[in-house]
């Protein structure tokens, strides 16, 4: 089964942009590009738009025919339209279908448990029985933590700023992987339908600590006037649970759970094997990393 027609859903996020400038890059994919009535994203030439409902599974099983697979980087908060789309996806013979995921592993029983990710993995059981009854083909693709968006934002080190928030001590491995890898790791899906077919893959560029990503930093723009926390993940989460419990839905109580999937203990935060390898994917060293942090504190 070769993937050449490629649909992306959701490329204005964070995510989005690094995967359309990798799977637009191959000679391999004619890719179009779903979007909302009254957005317009930059896509690359070449590249086709098409405005599409999410809220009507008719339109766009419609606009989905004759393509081949869809990655979605389509937000939680948009969860309805994921799900619309996989139907969709089904209606139109689509055969592939890559879900938002790219971030923890869900398949760790404490995050799968947790309120955050409920809607990643209702598409993942939707994704699952459907394959079972041979209708569709899944990918899920975890990445860990998104390692040059984080240095960018301070998640969890903000070398530009001089802070830091080292969960549970910062001395915990974990995997990480930049935007760009993602978009790679993406492209080598695509390339190898069959090895991919109905599978859960794990990448990883870097694996580190905080700790060591601190003293990185602090290498690079020196190592005085530094804000640093030391949150406890499993502390914070339940701190959390019990507002969620309360009705409180908020960037708040649903952040401490994704930093116990990337920092906390026995979250699988660390990928001890990955699928680097079939997705062609390359390890950074710790020279590589300081450089990639030397650029961001640069403005690269």
């Amino acid at each position: 089964m070769a993937l050449r027609n490629i649909v992306l859903a959701g490329v204005s996020g964070n995510l989005g942009p690094a995967i359309l400038t990798a799977v637009s890059s191959s000679p391999s994919f004619a890719v179009t590009v779903f979007t909302r009535r009254g957005s317009s994203p930059t896509v690359p030439s070449g590249v086709k738009t098409v405005v599409v409902n999410y809220d009507s599974i008719d339109d766009l099983t419609a606009k989905l025919r004759g393509q081949d697979a869809i990655v979605s980087t389509i937000p939680p908060t948009a969860a309805a339209a994921q799900t619309n789309l996989i139907h969709a996806a089904v209606a139109a013979g689509v055969p592939r279908f890559l879900p938002s995921e790219f971030g923890g592993d869900l398949d760790n029983p404490i995050n799968r448990a947790a309120p955050t990710f409920a809607v990643k993995v209702e598409a993942q059981e939707l994704l699952n029985s459907l394959a079972a009854e041979g209708k569709i083909t899944y990918t899920v693709v975890y990445t860990g933590a998104f390692l040059d968006w984080g240095l960018r934002v301070g998640f969890p080190v903000d070398p530009r700023n001089k802070k830091a928030t080292l969960h549970d001590g910062g001395e915990r491995l974990y995997t990480t992987t930049t935007l760009g890898g993602v978009g790679k790791a993406v492209v080598g899906v695509l390339d190898h339908p069959g090895r991919t077919r109905n599978r859960v893959l794990r990448v990883g560029e870097v694996v580190t600590t905080i700790q060591e990503l601190l003293a990185l930093s602090q290498d690079v723009v020196g190592g005085e006037g530094w804000t640093i926390t030391k949150p406890d993940t499993a502390a914070e989460a339940e701190k959390a649970l019990v507002k969620i419990k309360q009705g409180v839905f908020t960037l708040d109580t649903m952040m401490p759970f994704v930093y116990r999937a990337v920092w906390g203990k026995d979250t699988g935060g660390h990928f001890t094997t990955t699928d680097n390898d079939l997705l062609g994917l390359e390890v950074l060293d710790k020279a590589g990393l300081k450089k990639l942090i030397q650029d961001i504190v640069g403005g690269k």
